[in-house]
């Protein structure tokens, strides 16, 4: 028998997978329900449901256009603390790297806009946790950094993630 948190995380892989526009396979009104129950799903979440929901909300980023959905989902994820964040993002990014650059772009260049702020502490917490990742994900997320420090989401702020 399915938990209710296996129900809720069936549900927002389902409505997360944002209708991109062309797809006339769905039609316009149940695209629209879904943007907005996934929306609603991410707004009710308080940050004191457990990691798992943070790493859910990783998992159902799945469409290259999101509509504003998405950071919807980022804000929701912050929720639950810069280590659940992290830990959950670290998870999910050598999937994101490879089928959604812009996305993981996106995601880490919101921790490393932290150095020199009072949210610098989340650098550290992914820096750390990236150490302890498995060695090919390690090598994975690191050679991106790398890239986009040379001419893309990080060329700002070379030198801020990837390095312990």
């Amino acid at each position: 028998m399915p938990t209710a948190f296996e129900r809720w995380k069936t549900e927002l892989l389902i409505v997360g997978n944002i209708v991109q526009d062309g797809d006339t396979s769905t039609p316009p009104d149940e695209a629209h329900r879904r943007f907005q129950r996934y929306c609603a799903m991410l707004d009710a979440l308080t940050g004191k449901e457990g990691g798992q929901y943070a790493l859910a909300i990783f998992q159902s980023v799945q469409a290259e256009h999101d509509y504003g959905a998405y950071q919807t989902a980022n804000r929701a994820a912050w929720r639950f603390g810069e280590t659940a964040y992290c830990t959950a993002l670290l998870h999910e990014l050598p999937r994101l790297i490879a089928s959604l650059p812009d996305w993981a772009g996106d995601f880490l260049v919101g921790i490393a806009n932290g150095a020199g702020t009072p949210n610098a502490s989340t650098i550290s917490c992914f820096n750390a946790l990236l150490a302890t990742a498995p060695p090919a994900d390690q090598a994975q997320i690191t050679a991106f950094i790398a890239q986009q420090e040379d001419d893309g989401w990080f060329e700002h702020c070379p030198g801020v993630l990837g390095h312990p």
